[in-house]
């Protein structure tokens, strides 16, 4: 349904997983509607999204005035409300270079069209695993967070992109391009910045902007002025009631992660541990690794080792998961993260398990046998992640395909991979990748899941095209079984794979949460390189070349659920 359907008081149904309410806008009231639930126990009921009054020139949430600019009113704006953050969804502004959120809690203020002491969210625009196309494609769809109980949240159009502020980290910390991959013009230093100095450079602490500056160099503080074309205001209520699940955390409390230890091992460098209350966080390989909690959200940053060598963040609750029993249950993992990837970048989740209860981790949370990922290990002779030989069950989302494929005969810009490693095999030889074989020849693309398929193993739809974006997060939910996985994304059932050749034997698992960077300048590299072809990644070959940063949220796990509403076992393809 369109947003103007929507603003007439049409009704936006959502199949959700995990904390999505849906609410549609106008001026004079708001419905909340109830999603059609795929986990009751985790759905929350209740919230609610209101345009208040005076929308063009909104009081503050503590009844402040502020000098406001002159602007049209924009309306048609969807909500969709999750625990402490909403999505919006925006309507097309003529002129319109950019969309930004910015709540209005106490101390905020305007300085022109400037926002100080804010977070402003901005909308950004899309990036693609392919040639870049002749203009920007700008989001309309913008996600902003830090939301409390009647959160008053101002939208603008504007005549700009948000500016790039350089990289959020919990510490200041210089790098400088050291590989000869790339030519000297590439050779750059580049940082990541404190909240302090991004609040004092801009005014506010900006996400998601994609205004460029020099090479890897934030923009032009100038930028986070712009004109505004059109604005509204909205009240937004967010779910606020605690989950029900075996393990999740939506990062409301700062409990920040201190150090544990190093964790030293052949495979790789720069190895170290820590940990806070409920997560044990392990990195290797980086030149810089930053893990905090900020706002509600987990904040990962990562930076390769001398910009050449396979760099992992993994997140592991402290506690064990266990697979279910009965066949008609299963382990549902949930998480929210971007999901813009690229043959070198990516989120990882990783399923890994000793064959005996009680021997995956020891009675601090830490595992009793790392889990050291390496590059190339999606080949057939790459190294099973777990250095004990555990069997593993690993997730991850690519760049697609250079070739094209059907149904639309076109390149594929995403795919995802589902592999198993058997336990107890060689280093080299454990590897089964169970995704399907979609391209006819597998020496033109290894297996895996470039394009939705239906019963009869039609392709269909794009894997996650739809998705490359760096926000709004995606809801990523994995329903697993010992020899099933399915994937719903955003709701959406995208693919369901069956190994009963290689059904896990796990006693129990440790669940990974994983963000890889591997060799960036060889990234850059290839990003315009004959038929790979990527220069559409304009925000990775600009304005984070050599570093890359997720924020996550809602992360957990649910044992023994049924199957997802929705799902449709009659598209699960059989390895």
């Amino acid at each position: 349904m369109s947003l103007s359907a929507c603003y007439r008081g049409g009704v936006r149904r959502s199949v959700v997983l995990s904390f999505l309410l849906v609410a549609c806008t106008k001026p004079s009231e708001t419905k909340p509607v109830d999603p059609e639930v795929v986990a009751p126990d985790l759905v929350q009921k209740g919230a609610a999204a209101v345009v208040v009054a005076n929308p063009t020139a909104p009081a503050g949430e503590d009844g402040t005035t502020l000098a406001w600019s002159s602007a049209a009113e924009m309306d048609a704006v969807t909500v969709v409300v999750d625990r402490d953050s909403a999505v919006l969804e925006l309507p097309a502004v003529s002129g319109a270079k950019d969309y930004r959120a910015y709540r209005l809690a106490a101390g905020v203020s305007l300085d022109g069209t400037r926002v100080v002491g804010g977070d402003v969210h901005c909308a950004g625009y899309r990036q693609r695993n392919a040639e870049a196309p002749a203009s920007h494609e700008l989001m309309r769809r913008l996600e902003v967070t830090g939301l409390g109980a009647d959160a008053i949240v101002v939208v603008e159009a504007v005549d700009r992109a948000c500016p790039f502020t350089g990289v959020l980290g919990v510490r200041h910390k210089d790098l400088t391009v050291t590989s000869d991959e790339v030519p000297p013009a590439d050779r750059v230093p580049f940082s990541i910045f404190t909240e302090a100095e991004i609040r004092a450079a801009y005014g506010s602490l900006i996400r998601n902007g994609h205004g460029p500056g020099a090479l890897a160099a934030p923009a032009d503080p100038m930028l986070a002025a712009p004109v505004v074309l059109a604005r509204t205001a909205l009240k937004i209520t967010p779910v606020a009631s605690p989950a029900s699940a075996t393990f999740f955390d939506d990062f409301a409390s700062d409990d920040q992660p201190v150090f544990v230890s190093n964790s030293s091992h052949s495979r790789t460098q720069q190895g170290k541990i820590f940990q806070n209350q409920k997560w044990s966080f392990y990195t290797y390989g980086a030149d810089d690794s930053q893990t905090f909690i900020e706002r509600g959200k987990l904040h990962t940053v990562l930076a390769d080792w001398q910009q050449n060598i396979f760099s992992t963040n993994i997140a592991y609750p402290r506690q064990a998961a266990q697979l279910p029993a009965a066949s008609g249950k299963y382990l549902q993992v949930s998480f929210d993260v971007h999901s813009n990837s690229t043959q070198r970048r990516y989120w990882w989740f990783v399923l890994c398990g000793a064959a005996a209860a009680g021997e995956t981790m020891d009675a601090n949370g830490l595992l009793k046998g790392l889990i050291v990922q390496t590059a190339f290990f999606y080949q057939p002779d790459g190294r099973n992640p777990s250095v004990a030989g555990w069997n593993c069950l690993q997730v991850f989302p690519r760049d697609g395909w250079p070739f094209d494929l059907g149904p639309t005969d076109t390149r594929p810009e995403s795919d995802v991979r589902v592999m198993v490693n058997t336990a107890g095999a060689g280093d080299r030889d454990n590897v089964v990748n169970v995704s399907p074989a979609q391209y006819d020849n597998p020496n033109v693309a290894p297996p895996g899941w470039y394009r939705q398929q239906d019963a009869s193993g039609k392709l269909t739809a794009p894997m996650l095209d739809d998705l490359t974006v760096l926000a709004p997060r995606t809801k990523i939910a994995l329903f697993i079984r010992r020899d099933r996985v399915v994937m719903f994304v955003n709701g959406e059932q995208r693919l369901c794979n069956d190994f009963p050749a290689n059904a896990l034997t796990m006693a129990e698992a440790a669940v990974g949460f994983g963000q890889v960077l591997y060799h960036s300048t060889a990234e850059r590299v290839e990003f315009s390189r004959d038929y790979w072809m990527r220069t559409g990644q304009r925000y990775y070959l600009q304005n984070t070349p050599y570093v890359d940063e997720r924020t996550w949220d809602n992360l957990g796990y649910s044992e023994n659920v049924a199957a997802p509403q929705g799902f449709d076992e009659a598209k699960c393809f059989r390895k």
